[in-house]
């Protein structure tokens, strides 16, 4: 998966995608219906005689099904609400590639309370009753405010005996409480992670806030990682469709932050479906059809109702800057956390910003207050 750097969505904000996102006096047209050539999301539909999959509401021909760049599958094993990206790169069909958000082996299930343990991490769904302890599944999932930090809303767990999946272990999730001098790290709000041994993907410099996929072995209550791969979304010039679940939204609507793994613009011309710009806050589940990290379109898929967990908190906070350090600083006293999704206006450093007063807008993850936009006051 490319990467996109934060810079370039910094100067989007520069570069005149305006503050008020809508305001233009000429309503946004919708726009002409085709079929996006990058769509990341859940499975709705499998018709194996037909050959297709049907992913946010497009039906594709099916050319391929692999898991990572090795293990290659069949539309036999694909289930609904699998997430998956698919792309129409190829004259063949479509190529379908597996993206879970845990891969490895049920370690403990409790029936009567609906929750289960992978990974070192506590989910909660209801199993099926052919899965049971010790066998190897894939967890589809979206992030989920808790009390205690950004979990997952599981959305499907399929068990598999494929040779490619048993013996692998996989988890992808938010990076927090990152500790260099050791090498390790917390994914989610659980699973705590030594990454000493590990190759890092394009050689990437960690930070607290990444969306992260570790690749490794369970060793006890630590995930030995192998690989890890910061993820974000991809900076195309053509149209990419994602779904996901907002975790963050600007106090005036201009910018949101998907998944907690990328952020995305809206301007004058972003259209609305089944939904006005008004809906556009914390635990919305939306589909955006984006453009090199603009919103082209964006549609509601849900009543608004915080299916994605009650504790979506955001904040906001004026003063004096001071207390720097690597990843926190104080306005007015109260500490604030910083991290990889952290956006200073006109592209400062914080530095830039000691002493004097500024506005602050974040969110808030488990007890932490965690800032996503600095503006000079």
């Amino acid at each position: 998966m490319k990467k996109i750097i934060l810079a370039t969505l910094i100067g989007l904000v520069l570069t005149g995608c305006g503050g008020g996102g809508g305001d233009d006096s000429t309503a946004p047209q919708p726009p002409v219906e085709t079929k996006p050539q990058a769509v990341q999301g859940t499975i709705n539909a499998v018709n194996v005689p037909a050959n297709t999959i049907e992913v946010n509401g497009y039906s594709y021909d099916v050319a391929s099904v692999a898991y990572g760049t090795d293990t290659q599958f069949s539309i036999k094993d694909l289930q609904e609400n699998m997430m998956v990206a698919v792309s129409t790169s190829s004259k063949a069909g479509a190529l379908v590639q597996l993206e879970p958000t845990m891969v490895g082996k049920v370690t403990y299930i409790d029936r009567a309370n609906s929750t289960f343990v992978i990974n070192g991490a506590t989910l909660t769904f209801s199993l099926d009753q052919n899965i049971d302890v010790n066998d190897w599944v894939m967890v589809s999932s979206l992030p989920q405010a808790t009390e205690t930090g950004l979990g997952y809303k599981v959305l499907s767990v399929v068990k598999f005996e494929h040779e490619g999946i048993v013996g692998q272990y996989e988890v992808e999730g938010r990076l927090s409480s990152l500790d260099k001098n050791y090498e390790q790290f917390t994914l989610g709000a659980a699973t705590h992670v030594n990454y000493s041994g590990a190759r890092i993907e394009d050689n990437a410099t960690l930070q607290n806030g990444q969306w992260v996929e570790v690749k490794g072995q369970m060793n006890g209550d630590t995930f030995d990682a192998s690989e890890v791969d910061v993820e974000t979304y991809d900076a195309s010039d053509n149209d990419n469709e994602i779904e996901g679940v907002v975790t963050w939204v600007s106090n005036d609507k201009s910018q949101f932050e998907l998944n907690a793994r990328g952020h995305f613009m809206v301007t004058g011309s972003t259209y609305f479906e089944d939904g006005t710009k008004a809906n556009l806050n914390m635990g919305v589940m939306v589909e955006v059809i984006a453009v090199n990290g603009i919103a082209r379109e964006i549609e509601f898929e849900n009543d608004f109702d915080g299916d994605f967990g009650d504790a979506w908190h955001e904040f906001e906070k004026k003063g004096v800057l001071a207390n720097i350090t690597a990843t926190s600083f104080t306005v007015n006293g109260f500490n604030i956390e910083i991290d990889s999704q952290t956006i200073i206006d006109d592209n400062q450093k914080l530095v830039d910003l000691d002493g004097f007063r500024v506005e602050v807008e974040g969110v808030i993850i488990g007890n932490r207050y965690v800032a996503r936009e600095i503006e000079r006051d």
